[in-house]
């Protein structure tokens, strides 16, 4: 597919994405490209929020407070597939950007418009003034359906308070159909130092003892490495994770000031980068050897380093020309060895940095497991016979990447046994069921973060992942998905996430956790009087989170307030004034081959329930302490009690079973409780 058939078809799925969510064109362009550099790794989670006056404009936003940046995003729409827009406009666009940073700062950006208070542009405006002091890159972005000439990108800049870089980019559809090859694998990251970056890298070559892998320890430019990474971005950093690196800001200040005013020193100063490749050509010359190709090259330790040198590319008080990296290449001998190889190399080689290993979670059996579910579990269709499935995407650019890879028949029969409506990532998963477990709060404080808190939930349960866990995901899934669709129609303004997630928890509470997921999965909708039950809450749930008084007045700063605990605890309490789901709409329990619980085994559950957090705790102690029970009993008392207090149920009748089998044999051993 050459680049031309490329944006055809990029035209057509948003055309299709347009019609079927009944939305605007050019807004489904910008999605669509947002979604590439997502992809890529160069941004977050944008949102978009158009909005426009005669100088100002804007298309999307994006803040990570982690990484302490925020991006700024205009759309440039062509005429024409491929057409080429002049440098003038994408210099308009860079100017309407920054005019709008500068009227949002300074307050002036709402006077001569009419916007209300709850307005999403407002919540933006205020949000950028929020970032005063605390960004160390603002990162201005044209985007583009056309073709632009990279001439006209401006060098970044710093601040006039030198508080931070300005940096200006532009992805166009040359840019995102390079990230869409090197997705598909058809444009591997294959180093040519001396063809394309005029360079070669003096090595050392270890011994060739290790039957693994060979081992060379090398030096590179900051100028070299800066350009292979603005190649190539995220795909550089561990292609088989694939998680999200951007490095953060009080990190890259750090490198930066020694770019700037020690350059000669970053060799000493600096750890190096870890890498591995799978192939590697060398060259002897005057008794010195030289790396020349590095096939496969992925960059395991050492992300911010290469980022932060990136991001100095064209800061014009950065000399990168006397800037030197360490660098250490393992390439691995047998590719059947690779995943193995990179994920022990990667985890080890980050042991000591402020990336967590669960960041690695991407191979976690519980992901796994859902993974296989979503590849073999198909969409129920009444009588019909069944025809697509939902898409866990358990990396990265999974979706993309194996699309990528199919063509005519095989592609299109692909996207019909999988929708693009009906892929989901770990990230989601993360929000239902921090939304459904009661944890909106959680959900609020951003996609990672909550995501990392999903993380340590899953590693100390450790839920079974069965045929009807996954279509419980999924028809969670659903139910947000449905929240989210009902508060859009609304047109309340900012602030949706955090209105969807103490939404989603409000209909959790109001069923006691035990809604009919069996309907959602079986219909793929939600129960109308669900729906009627979010239209209802909606107008408490505003009020609560946005602080309006009678006067409609806001004197709360939603997001920092939808972050606390206490905002979710002090909305319970309001729902108490609302009627309880139906017995009708509750989970009817079932096993885990979809066959519904009988009255023994229904019993069964609410006996092991009704065992107080207290007496699991004490079990375990007392366990520990006379050194009765396995190691595995004493783990499992402590979990339930742990599970009890949070008041959640047994998740499965075996999990009942275990817990009751585990009582006796306490009893028979002499604990009195």
């Amino acid at each position: 597919m050459d680049i031309k058939e490329f944006a055809q078809e990029f035209q057509e799925n948003v055309k299709i994405a347009a019609e079927m969510g009944n939305t605007d064109f050019d807004t489904e362009v910008a999605k669509g490209i947002l979604e590439y550099m997502e992809d890529n790794g160069e941004v977050n989670a944008p949102e978009i929020c158009t909005f426009q006056k005669t100088r100002t404009r804007i298309t999307a936003y994006d803040y990570n407070d982690e990484a302490e940046s925020l991006d700024l995003f205009y759309l440039i729409k062509s005429d024409t597939v491929l057409g080429k827009v002049n440098n003038n406009k994408v210099q308009q666009g860079f100017n309407y950007l920054m005019s709008f940073y500068r009227e949002a700062m300074n307050g002036t950006l709402l006077r001569t418009v009419t916007i209300e208070n709850t307005d999403e542009i407002a919540e933006v405006a205020k949000l950028v003034q929020s970032t005063k002091g605390s960004i160390s890159q603002l990162r201005i972005y044209v985007i583009t359906n056309g073709l632009t000439d990279p001439a006209c990108v401006p060098s970044s800049v710093e601040s006039s308070d030198d508080d931070f870089i300005i940096e200006y980019n532009v992805w166009d559809m040359k840019r995102v159909y390079q990230q869409h090859n090197i997705r598909s694998g058809k444009e591997k990251v294959e180093i040519d130092f001396p063809i394309e970056y005029n360079t070669k890298l003096q090595c050392l070559k270890m011994s060739d003892e290790n039957p693994f892998v060979d081992a060379y320890m090398a030096v590179i430019s900051g100028v070299t490495l800066a350009k292979i990474y603005k190649k190539y971005q995220q795909v550089l950093l561990e292609k088989n994770v694939r998680t999200f690196l951007q490095f953060k800001g009080k990190v890259n200040k750090g490198i930066r000031k020694t770019l700037r005013e020690e350059p000669d020193m970053f060799f000493s100063y600096n750890n190096g980068i870890s890498s591995t490749a799978t192939e590697i050509e060398t060259k002897k010359s005057e008794g010195t050897l030289y790396i020349t190709k590095l096939y496969d090259w992925q960059i395991v330790n050492g992300g911010q380093t290469t980022a932060s040198i990136a991001a100095s590319f064209n800061d014009m008080d950065v000399d990168l020309s006397k800037v030197f990296v360490p660098v250490k290449i393992s390439v691995i001998r047998n590719a059947d060895d690779s995943d193995m190889i990179v994920k022990a190399i990667s985890t080890t080689a980050n042991s000591q940095t402020s990336i967590k290993n669960s960041d690695f979670s991407a191979n976690d059996p519980y992901l796994i497991d859902l993974e296989k579910f979503s590849r073999s579990e198909w969409v129920p269709n009444d009588s019909n016979r069944p025809y697509c499935k939902w898409y866990f995407e358990r990396t990265r650019g999974q979706y993309i990447d194996q699309l990528a890879q199919l063509n005519g028949y095989n592609e299109k029969s692909f996207k019909i046994e999988y929708p693009k409506s009906q892929k989901i990532t770990k990230t989601d998963i993360a929000k239902y069921e921090a939304s459904w477990n009661l944890h909106p709060y959680n959900v609020c404080q951003g996609a990672e973060k909550n995501y990392a808190l999903f993380v340590a939930d899953i590693k100390r349960e450790r839920p079974m992942v069965t045929a009807n866990y996954y279509r419980q995901i999924i028809a969670k899934g659903i139910l947000f998905s449905t929240i989210d669709s009902i508060v859009s129609s609304k047109k309340l303004g900012g602030y949706k996430a955090n209105m969807n997630a103490y939404l989603m928890s409000s209909i959790s509470f109001l069923a006691g956790q035990k809604l009919d997921f069996a309907y959602i999965w079986k219909y793929q909708r939600v129960q109308q009087e669900v729906i009627d039950k979010v239209e209802e809450l909606i107008p408490l749930v505003w009020g609560h989170i946005t602080g309006h008084d009678i006067a409609g007045k806001q004197f709360t700063d939603v997001g920092p307030w939808t972050k606390k605990p206490e905002c979710w605890h002090r909305l319970k309490l309001k729902l108490g004034d609302f009627d309880k789901f139906d017995a009708e709409l509750l989970q009817k329990e079932i096993n885990d081959d979809g066959s519904y619980l009988n009255e023994e085994q229904q019993n069964c559950i609410q006996e092991a329930e009704s065992v107080e957090a207290n007496y699991w705790f004490g079990l375990a102690n007392w366990a520990k302490k006379n050194d009765y029970l396995t190691p595995l009993d004493r783990k499992n008392a402590f979990n339930y009690g742990t599970m009890r207090s949070r008041n959640r149920s047994f998740k499965s009748l075996k999990q009942a079973q275990i817990a009751l089998k585990l009582i006796e044999k306490a009893k028979e051993l002499g604990y009195k409780g």
